[in-house]
C-alpha cells in the first residue's frame, strides 16, 4: 500500500484545483477491498447519499461535488452512442485480473473523440456553485449539469490481435447510485503512474500496442482541468472497466489523448 505521509501530500496537491473526500472501490477481492477501505479512511469520507433536483436523476456528492446520476442522457444527438455497459469494456478486468507485476496483457488504450464544454471551466479551481453545502445551510444545493465524455478504445488482447470499440458515450447519467467510486487522491495517483520500459513506446501517444511511458497526458491546462472537473466521469469509467490501476498501480490503461481532441 502506499506510504500515507507521500499519499496525502499527493492528495493535497489536487485539492488545490477540485475540493475532495473519497468513497470506497467495491470489488470481489478481499485483499483489494482492504486496501480500498484502508484509502476511504485516510482521506474521510465517502460519496453522500441522494438527493432530489428538477434536471431529473438523483443528485449525489461526489468527492465534495453535487452531481445528477441516473437521469437521461442529453438530447443532442451528439450523445448518441454505446454505453459502457453494451460493451466488451464493462467489467473487462474483472474477467482478465493482473496475476504478476509483470503481467501487461491484456491492455486498453482509450481516445477521448468529444467532451461537454463545460467540463472544462475558464478559471481552474473548485466550482464552489457545485459544492455540497453543509447540513443546515440556507443555500440550495445545485448540481452539475448532464455532462458527457465520447470515447474510442482499443482493447489489445497480444500484440497482434486487437478489438476496436468506437462511439462509447458516457455521461453523469450512467453512473449508478450503487457504483463505487474512486477518491480524488487515487485519480490524482493515477496521473503519475508510467508503463514498464521494456514496454513503453516512450512519447508517442496512440492506440498501441505499446503504451506511452506516461499513462495520462497533462501536457495542457485543459487536459488539466478536463481530468479534475469530470472526476465523477473517469472514476465511473474506470470502475466501470473494473480497472484498479489508481489503487494498485496497474498500467494496463492509457489515454492517447484528454482535452485535445484527436481527427
Amino acid at each position: 500500500m502506499f506510504r500515507a505521509g507521500k499519499f496525502i501530500g499527493t492528495v493535497g496537491i489536487l485539492l488545490l484545483s477540485s475540493c475532495a473526500t473519497t468513497g470506497p472501490y467495491n470489488t470481489n477481492n478481499g485483499i483489494f477491498q482492504k486496501a480500498a477501505d484502508s484509502i476511504g479512511e485516510l482521506l474521510g469520507g465517502s460519496t453522500n447519499g441522494p438527493g432530489s433536483s428538477p434536471q431529473g436523476g438523483k443528485m449525489v456528492s461526489i468527492n465534495a461535488v453535487n452531481v445528477m446520476i441516473e437521469g437521461p442522457h442529453p438530447s443532442d444527438p451528439r450523445w448518441q452512442g454505446k454505453l459502457i455497459s453494451q460493451t466488451p469494456l464493462y467489467h473487462f478486468f474483472d474477467a482478465h485480473p493482473r496475476r504478476s507485476p509483470s503481467d501487461n496483457w491484456p491492455r486498453i488504450s482509450i481516445r477521448v473523440d468529444d467532451y461537454s464544454e463545460s467540463l472544462i471551466p475558464a478559471n481552474a479551481g473548485f466550482q464552489t456553485q457545485y459544492a455540497a453545502q453543509m447540513v443546515g445551510s440556507s443555500q440550495p444545493n445545485v448540481a452539475r449539469p448532464i455532462e458527457c465524455i465520447k470515447f474510442t478504445a482499443v482493447i489489445w488482447k497480444s500484440a497482434k490481435q486487437s478489438e476496436r470499440i468506437e462511439n462509447v458515450v458516457h455521461c453523469n447519467a450512467d453512473i449508478r447510485l450503487s457504483e463505487p467510486t474512486l477518491s480524488i487522491g487515487a485519480l490524482n495517483l493515477y496521473r503519475s503512474l508510467t508503463a514498464l520500459p521494456s514496454t513503453s513506446s516512450g512519447q508517442v501517444r496512440n492506440f498501441g500496442p505499446k503504451p506511452p511511458t506516461k499513462l495520462l497526458p497533462n501536457e495542457s491546462q485543459e487536459d488539466i482541468r478536463l481530468y479534475a472537473t469530470g472526476q465523477h466521469l473517469f472514476s465511473s469509467l474506470f470502475t466501470q472497466l473494473s480497472y484498479r490501476g489508481p489503487l494498485d498501480g496497474d498500467p494496463r490503461v492509457w489515454f492517447v489523448n484528454l482535452a485535445r481532441k484527436s481527427s
